[in-house]
């Protein structure tokens, strides 16, 4: 048996001033042909699809497998290179059993609202309706008929913070080889929901996301489904075909339609109780002067992060925290992506004292630079490993970095964006969350698997930004509506689809 296996993996936000390169997959992850089976220390989709393989004997020939940190959209030129190099290493072989592919789902090119699916379309064109082809995608996905139509099979990650890449892709290569073998032909059902809720209510272990995955595995363990995903959408795609979605792979298609129907209704009904509270920066100011409190306060500006497609350059909390004078009272970790600064405060070099503009160096429509004085503490390439927060085991590459002194305020200025929700980036450059009184982290939710374990005092943020959890601020044009939360009231008419389930 002969599996052609590849996946290219990104986030897109709409909202985002950023704009995504082939450069930034190259900094990240990026591997083509022999050199896949060459590094798979990281626990990533990857790695599961090859210890499947080497367990039941089947030979995979690897295209190419690129994983970049979340971005606005990506341009036309870039998503054609990465096609190319993926069709040039497919045509070194004349034919295959089946292909294994790892996806987002929320790629959005500068003209093409489903990146997935168009890539799902050239697979397919290119080795024909006969041969099986099952993907991976991200629980935030936002699956289009298209990219059902083009598959055999869907396997999406189970938890949220993120830690089953591997055990997705080892699933999705178990269902593609039974595929193969003719053991089974499965059928692919989705049923899309018109709501799109904040991420940081997605975690899985507990909330509405823990409640619908129970009904979820019920429907698995009674023969229902071979596999159910669910996918609470990324919430910050301004696109046609967006919305949450319920998505089951069965042998009896009739149950499996009947199932996504049961579980997409279900997310319905739960629909409210994905809202999340708001804190502002005076808020929490006023929380970090508890004297009974212990452990660090982590603060999340879950709308300019990196890892849902903001820039990460935004200033607005620093400059909150120094409007107050947060800085002489508490020790206040800070990042932020900017590079003519953090280039700048490397080469003034550790120890000297610096003036610097700070800020929004890409979204300059949220806001402005900022003016600090501070003296540089650290200096460095940027490169750190990830703990189990994110992928464990890749590297990230924040490029030149510093970290600026302001009082006893500790500011981490980058050249690269990279996910900020591992603690592991701070240490990198000596600075110890744990011992801090503020931690910012720059992630709706994928932080809490890592920060979840030093404190329990954790706050969401309510800051502008291209990622922010208040909806409502962001100007959607191109969805579809109604649309909850923007049309809550329209649901309730006779004539609105989902009344029965409200």
């Amino acid at each position: 048996m002969k599996i052609a296996v590849g996946g290219l993996i990104q986030e897109s936000n709409t909202f985002s001033e950023a704009i995504s390169t082939l450069d930034d997959f190259k900094r990240y992850f990026y591997r083509i042909g022999d050199q896949m089976e060459e590094t798979l220390q990281a626990e990533n989709e990857l790695a599961g699809f090859y210890r499947a393989a080497r367990e039941q004997e089947v030979t995979l020939i690897p295209t190419i497998f690129a994983h970049a940190v979340s971005s606005g959209k990506i341009g036309r030129r870039m998503l054609d290179e990465l096609k190319a190099v993926l069709f040039e290493q497919l045509d070194r072989y004349s034919s295959y059993d089946g292909v294994l592919f790892a996806l987002h789902g929320a790629w959005v090119a500068e003209d093409c609202d489903d990146a997935d699916g168009e890539i799902l379309s050239a697979i397919r064109e290119k080795v024909g309706r006969s041969v099986p082809v099952v993907i991976t995608l991200d629980s935030h996905a936002n699956v289009t008929q298209s990219m059902v139509d083009q598959v055999d099979g869907l396997i999406g990650y189970r938890t949220f913070p993120h830690t089953d890449y591997a055990e997705t892709g080892y699933r999705a290569a178990k269902l593609l080889f039974s595929i193969v073998r003719g053991e089974i032909q499965p059928s692919v059902r989705l049923k899309k929901v018109p709501m799109i809720v904040p991420a940081e209510n997605h975690q899985t272990y507990r909330g509405p996301m823990a409640e619908l995955w129970a009904e979820a595995r019920q429907g698995e363990e009674c023969g229902v489904s071979l596999a159910t995903s669910l996918f609470a959408v990324q919430p910050w795609l301004d696109i046609a075909e967006m919305g949450c979605s319920a998505v089951v792979v069965g042998t009896d298609p009739n149950l499996a339609e009947e199932e996504a129907d049961r579980l997409a209704a279900m997310m319905w009904s739960k629909r409210r109780q994905f809202e999340v509270a708001l804190y502002t920066v005076p808020a929490i100011v006023e929380l970090l002067a508890d004297p009974q409190a212990k452990g660090p306060l982590v603060a999340s500006d879950s709308a300019d992060s990196p890892g849902a497609g903001s820039p990460g350059d935004s200033n607005f909390v620093l400059r909150e925290l120094l409007a107050l004078g947060a800085e002489r009272r508490y020790d206040c970790l800070l990042s932020m992506v900017d590079g003519p600064a953090a280039r700048k405060a490397v080469s003034a070099g550790a120890g000297r004292a610096v003036k610097l503009r700070v800020g929004h160096t890409i979204s300059t429509s949220v806001g402005s630079a900022i003016d600090v004085e501070g003296v540089v503490a650290h200096v460095g390439n940027g490169a750190f490993r990830f703990g189990g927060g994110t992928v464990a085991g890749l590297v990230a590459n924040m490029g030149q970095c510093a970290v600026v002194q302001i009082g006893r305020l500790s500011l981490l200025l980058m050249e690269n964006p990279t996910f900020t929700g591992d603690p592991a980036m701070y240490r990198s450059v000596g600075l110890e969350p744990a011992e801090a009184n503020f931690v910012l982290v720059k992630s709706a939710n994928q932080f809490r698997a890592e920060y979840e374990r030093l404190t329990d005092r954790i706050y969401i943020l309510d800051t502008p930004g291209a990622s922010t959890a208040n909806l409502t601020r962001l100007p959607f044009r191109n969805i579809p509506r109604p649309m909850y939360p923007f049309d809550d009231s329209a649901f309730g008419k006779p004539a609105a689809s989902w009344e029965s389930t409200s």
